[in-house]
């Protein structure tokens, strides 16, 4: 089958598969923003278990694109072949949903982190969720602040004793 009929007669679906793949991490974050300190949290916001989950429906996206249409040839890592290979649109669901999962992936590093340091790390996690990177940079942010501070310190006590 053509990509063009996929699209054409499967547009319906794809737009199911999109929000299916798009909600697939949100109760991970819920959790995470929500009930930080939750028995529930900790049980299933772990980096061996969330990510994964969403690992196996992004190999069954890639299935999927090949058993209908067949994947599209690479031809070359120029942008614009790398772009016509992702314009696939199932293909382009499976990179949305590689994105997600590798998103929820820091985000659970985040929140462990943070939990054995003690901080309170929801507006960061909120910017992952919802930014991606620039979640990361602001969490990055904060602890080069929390380094500099905490060595600074540390200075002091020892110039002091």
């Amino acid at each position: 089958m053509t990509i063009w009929l996929v699209e054409y007669f499967g547009s319906r679906e794809l737009n199911t598969l999109f929000w299916v793949a798009t909600a697939s991490s949100a109760p991970f974050w819920i959790l995470m923003l929500f009930w930080p300190r939750s028995r529930v949290t900790h049980t299933l916001c772990r980096l061996w278990l969330a990510p994964p989950l969403l690992g196996v429906f992004y190999l069954y996206l890639l299935y999927l694109a090949n058993d209908l249409t067949g994947l599209p040839r690479l031809e070359g890592v120029e942008m614009k072949n790398v772009r016509r290979f992702w314009a696939h649109p199932i293909l382009f669901i499976a990179l949305w949903m590689h994105r997600l999962a590798m998103d929820l992936f820091v985000g659970i590093w985040i929140a462990s982190f943070a939990r054995f340091r003690g901080w309170e790390v929801r507006f960061e996690l909120l910017l992952v969720w919802l930014l991606g990177p620039i979640g990361t940079l602001v969490f990055a942010g904060r602890y080069w602040v929390a380094t500099v501070i905490s060595k600074f310190r540390a200075r002091q006590d020892s110039e002091a004793d």
